[in-house]
């Protein structure tokens, strides 16, 4: 019952909520009483403030941050608290906006930066990423999303209002695997749907959500794409 949390201090929180919990689910309804509680555990090792944060779902504790300096840090659980290798990943230039676990791999993790790029890592070697797709977007990458169903495509969006589908079996600059531009103001959030391999949400600064369903054969020039065997 531990959830975790950037603070514009630079300290990532750990929380436990167990009481928290146990309040919402009482048959009482809860007891009214104030919930103030102190981090279980605090990592100021950052310089800076930060916004990605991804909890591993292959391994229990586990746990990625990335900050406003570039930097990319992996926690480990060790018993009751975490072990954070002072030593961070090295690669992006520029802010790190978001961060995605692979659902296959329990060492590999994506990443993706202000610097343009979407990037792959393996965990095990911290010196430069596995896969590099330079010039992703033509402007800052904030979000991306792993297929959990199809496991070598990821979703990105940029702060243009356009979003792209990669294929990590071809993964480089200028080949995504589909490029849509359809919302006008910066993609938010992107995700894949849990049971659906070809269906995606993405959520945008323009007060707009979109499903998309990429089974579905797009309209005239709008967006080519090409699944592989993988999708439907």
């Amino acid at each position: 019952n531990g959830v975790a949390t950037w603070a514009d201090t630079g300290k990532v929180h750990i929380w436990d909520i167990s009481e928290a919990i146990q309040q919402l689910s009482s048959k009482a309804g809860g007891s009214g009483r104030s919930w103030r509680p102190t981090p279980a555990f605090t990592f100021e090792g950052h310089p800076s403030e930060g916004y990605a944060m991804a909890w591993s779902s292959r391994k229990a504790g586990h746990m990625l941050t990335g900050d406003c300096r570039h930097h990319i840090y992996h926690w480990a659980p060790t018993g009751s608290t975490w072990s954070i290798d002072k030593v961070p990943f090295k690669g992006h230039k520029d802010s790190v906006e978001d961060l995605q676990w692979s659902p296959s791999e329990d060492t590999v993790f994506a990443s993706c930066s202000v610097d343009k790029t979407v990037r792959i890592w393996d965990t095990r070697c911290k010196k430069r990423p596995m896969l590099t797709c330079s010039d992703a977007h033509d402007t800052d990458v904030n979000v991306i999303a792993w297929n959990r169903l199809v496991e070598y495509l990821i979703v990105s969006g940029a702060d243009d209002g356009s979003f792209k589908i990669w294929d990590l079996r071809n993964f480089k600059s200028q080949a995504p695997a589909a490029h849509f531009q359809f919302h006008t103001k910066p993609i938010t959030s992107v995700s894949w749907h849990p049971d659906d391999d070809s269906v995606l949400a993405v959520a945008s600064d323009d007060n707009t959500i979109s499903i998309w369903d990429m089974s579905v054969e797009a309209d005239g020039d709008e967006a080519e794409m090409d699944l592989g065997d993988g999708a439907r």
